[in-house]
């Protein structure tokens, strides 16, 4: 059986397109799995840590507190979080409500600064958002006149 001139070009260049169609493919899914696995070695089923202070330790009305959130994740600083809020709520007033934005100072440490304008008992809370996590550990704050 004589096969065409024309044939044979078009079946060898219709196997290579298909050759070459399935080593793309395989690239691209090598990619997939290679950016998948990254993903979860950063992605750690540990939960993530915060403790929660402030500086001074003990807080008189219109003095500046340094209120800190350690953040860690495997026992390792956690400098990535997405959110860090302190939120100071009177437990006598609760409309009486103030929020600060944590900044990253360096080694999962967030700090905001604030003062406290009445005396009485209060309730710091931190909300952390790092890593698809969300923690919110929370002190009391007593605050002198």
């Amino acid at each position: 059986m004589k096969i065409s001139r024309t044939i044979v070009p078009l079946l060898l260049g219709a196997t290579l397109l298909v050759l070459g169609g399935c080593s793309s493919d395989q690239t691209k899914h090598s990619g997939i799995h290679n950016m998948n696995m990254n993903m979860d070695m950063d992605m750690s089923m540990e939960p993530i840590k915060v403790e929660l202070h402030w500086s001074p330790e003990e807080v008189a009305v219109n003095q500046k507190v340094t209120f800190e959130a350690v953040v860690t994740q495997d026992n390792l600083a956690v400098d990535d979080a997405k959110e860090v809020l302190f939120e100071i709520v009177s437990k006598n007033d609760d409309e009486q409500k103030i929020e600060l934005k944590g900044k990253l100072v360096g080694d999962g440490v967030y700090q905001a600064e604030g003062t406290l304008e009445k005396e009485g008992q209060y309730i710091v809370t931190s909300h952390v958002t790092a890593r698809t996590q969300h923690s919110m550990p929370n002190k009391e704050l007593s605050v002198k006149p």
